[in-house]
């Protein structure tokens, strides 16, 4: 590279240099119990990197309440690069990070024509502490990409708006719509691009007419579509249902404190904490300062209108920072979080502009402060940037995130009981059932709560405990399947098949996603001999699902069990068809060869079943008996011993070796197998006459 490329670029390697290095502790993060579960780790769609992959990606119409199809799709990328590794997750969150940055520094150098301008806002919007959650957190990717394709529609906007371009502005324009709605597919939050392309115009001094307003119709019309699909998701969701206000002042309260919350911590991070809980309770006002946020808020607003003619950038900056604040600043409430860190993201680059612009404004024009900037500024980014660097860490695991929001918010009960879920992952459960307890002291008739506590109960083997749990969730939340489902589980553990087909019952008729109610129910019908009823629920099962592998072996399980081999062959086929690598399946199909007296198919299908899995007993002991049946006798002895070296307890196995000693004429063997089988279960009728049988014929050939 030449010194004059060299020199063009080092402003924008060093703003990328110093990101990465105040960033890098996010790279060695794992996945969170927040979100990246239902986003990635049980995301079956991001699991199938093909064509038809791809489109079911963007024929779902919502996952976690939002289309993010374009999200999913570089999630799905990753998990096709190296699986579920997180590094690679958290590597490809950095990596879009800094080309965000790269595009803040180039859109700001356009701006402001002035490329130290272009450094501050860039290095300070890419080690920003308020902006790590969105590195940090797998499930915030969105909020990169939309970032990313919103700035690059800006982008390639100013290059439409200027009046001489070096190609058509049509192909500006078309760019420029499509990043739009690359924005809007990562991200329903794009949705102010057209109101900040007015405010662009503004900066811009473009006449406003009649051309300008429908040159973003079709910018404006994909707002107004995406605005209604996201209420109705986020509705259908039950987000909406989180928080209510008492009165629309209280509403716009929680706007004003949120903006100004926002505008504090954009010069003075504090307070970093990955979840921001509403200070009052449900039905109650909000606290004073929420209502006293506004007057600060309207000042500013009155006192930008007067700059309207006057410093236009300066408008510019605060516009781009309220607007795009607009569809999270909870006047409309999502969720229960009053405020949170990752919604400044895109928001503070027109905060950090200004930065830039009036570092470099005091340096020039205030020439006996220019030791104070070259000075002070340095040492502010590096206060940022080790604040970033520590607060990166919080992100590492569930039990470094929850830790850190009970540290700010020790009164707040949802901290507590994230971080006992993920203690509960890592089967700490004592140390779990000390955050929910405390939890349900803040809260108590919050279900959730008793909920969780009751699988760490159900981790320390205490079931009626969990029990318990399970039965007050339900008095708290009658409507919650899931708690049926498990107290279903928990009574068929104790031996209690009624009251388990009961809880099943109960799963299904108020549950939405009836799968595992009709699945579990299967296996107690089945238990307690029901077969057609067991038969029924396996159907339901199947028409949800018919390309659950287990439930086709289930069906042939209970087609034996009717007498039905042909369609209990059937359904072990299919079984096999969805899923090759069913052992087990195998093995079910070899003994319906071996009922037919068909060795050579039944071999094949034993084989398989022992290649794919050497704990196969059933396997090893038929394919034994077969060899016995061909004369074929070492080879029988070798398939026993395998047997016996896995199941050393199988009394089957023992008679079975038996009758091949006896086979062999060697009787005294023989016996000495069947007693061992005898042993194992003393009322084993076939090996007490075998025994008999063996003894007599020992006493006559004396």
């Amino acid at each position: 590279m030449s010194k004059l490329h060299q020199k063009k670029y080092f402003y924008l390697l060093a703003s990328l240099m110093v990101t990465i290095l105040f960033l890098s502790p996010n790279l060695l993060n794992d996945f969170l119990n927040w979100d990246d579960s239902a986003y990635v780790l049980q995301n079956d769609l991001i699991k199938d990197l093909s064509l038809n992959g791809i489109k079911n990606i963007f024929t779902t119409p919502e996952v976690v309440s939002t289309y993010v199809p374009l999200t999913l799709l570089s999630w799905m990328i990753d998990y096709a690069i190296s699986g579920l590794n997180p590094v690679i997750f958290h590597t490809t969150n950095l990596l879009l990070h800094l080309l965000v940055v790269g595009v803040v520094f180039y859109f700001t150098k356009l701006l402001s024509k002035n490329k130290i301008v272009a450094l501050i806002t860039a290095i300070l919007f890419g080690i920003h502490p308020m902006h790590v959650e969105v590195v940090g957190w797998i499930s915030a990717r969105k909020d990169l990409l939309y970032a990313l394709f919103f700035l690059g529609s800006l982008l390639v906007y100013y290059f439409y708006a200027e009046r001489e371009t070096k190609y058509p502005k049509c192909y500006y324009y078309i760019a420029c719509l499509l990043f739009y709605i690359l924005s809007l597919l990562s991200k329903g939050a794009a949705v102010t691009l057209p109101l900040v392309l007015f405010l662009f115009d503004y900066l811009k001094a473009r006449k406003f007419n009649l051309k300008l307003i429908l040159e973003k119709l079709p910018f404006i019309l994909l707002s107004v579509f995406f605005v209604m699909s996201s209420i109705n998701m986020q509705e259908k969701g039950g987000a909406m249902d989180d928080r209510q206000f008492i009165s629309v002042i209280d509403s716009f309260s929680v706007g004003f404190y949120g903006y100004l919350t926002y505008l504090i911590k954009c010069i003075v991070p504090f307070n970093l904490s990955a979840y921001h809980p509403y200070p009052n309770q449900l039905g109650e006002s909000n606290p004073w300062f929420y209502y006293a946020s506004a007057i600060p808020i309207l000042i500013l607003g009155l006192w930008l209108i007067t700059k309207l003619k006057k410093n236009r950038s300066l408008v510019f900056g605060f516009g781009f920072f309220f607007i795009s604040l607009i569809p999270v600043i909870q006047v409309l409430p999502f969720g229960t979080a009053v405020t949170a860190d990752r919604y400044t993201y895109l928001p503070y680059f027109g905060l950090l502009y200004l930065v830039g612009i009036g570092a470099v404004w005091l340096y020039d024009k205030h020439k006996k402060n220019q030791k104070t900037i070259v000075i002070g500024l340095p040492v502010y980014m590096i206060v940022l940037g080790v604040i970033t660097y520590q607060y990166s860490k919080t992100f590492e695991n569930g039990e470094t995130l929850w830790t850190n929001v009970i540290k700010q918010y020790p009164n707040d009960f949802l901290g507590y009981m994230n971080r006992a879920e993920y203690r509960i992952s890592k089967k700490e459960y004592e140390n779990a059932i000390v955050d929910l307890d405390k939890a349900i002291k803040i809260n108590p008739n919050f279900h959730s709560l008793h909920y969780y506590r009751s699988f760490a109960f159900h981790g320390l083997g205490n079931k009626d405990k969990s029990i318990k749990d399970l039965t007050h969730t339900l008095k708290l939340m009658p409507s919650f399947a899931p708690a049926y489902l498990n107290r279903g589980k928990l009574h068929g553990e104790l031996g209690k098949e009624d009251m388990a087909i009961a809880d099943f019952t109960k799963n299904i008729q108020v549950g939405t996603d009836k799968f595992e109610g009709y699945y579990n129910r299967a296996l107690y019908y089945k238990k307690i001999k029901e077969y057609d009823k067991a038969l029924n629920d396996m159907e339901n099962v199947i028409a949800i699902n018919n390309l659950y592998a287990p439930a086709y072996y289930f069906r042939g399980e209970l087609y034996l069990s009717l007498n039905d081999i042909n369609n209990a062959f059937k359904s072990f086929t299919k079984a096999l068809e969805l899923d090759p690598k069913m052992a087990v399946g195998y093995t079910k199909l070899g003994n319906l060869w071996l009922d037919k007296n068909n060795f050579e198919e039944a071999l094949i299908k034993y084989n398989k079943a022992v290649l794919l899995d050497a704990s196969q007993i059933d396997a090893y002991i038929n394919k034994g008996i077969i060899y016995m049946n061909l004369k074929e006798y070492n080879k029988a002895h070798l398939n026993f011993d395998l047997a016996k070296k896995t199941a050393p307890k199988n009394h089957i196995v023992y008679f079975n070796k038996g009758l091949l000693y006896q086979l062999m004429n060697d009787n005294k063997r023989a016996l000495k197998e069947i007693e061992q089988c005898i042993a194992l279960k003393p009322n084993f009728e076939p090996a007490i006459l075998k025994k008999n049988e063996l003894l007599n014929q020992s006493i006559n050939s004396e």
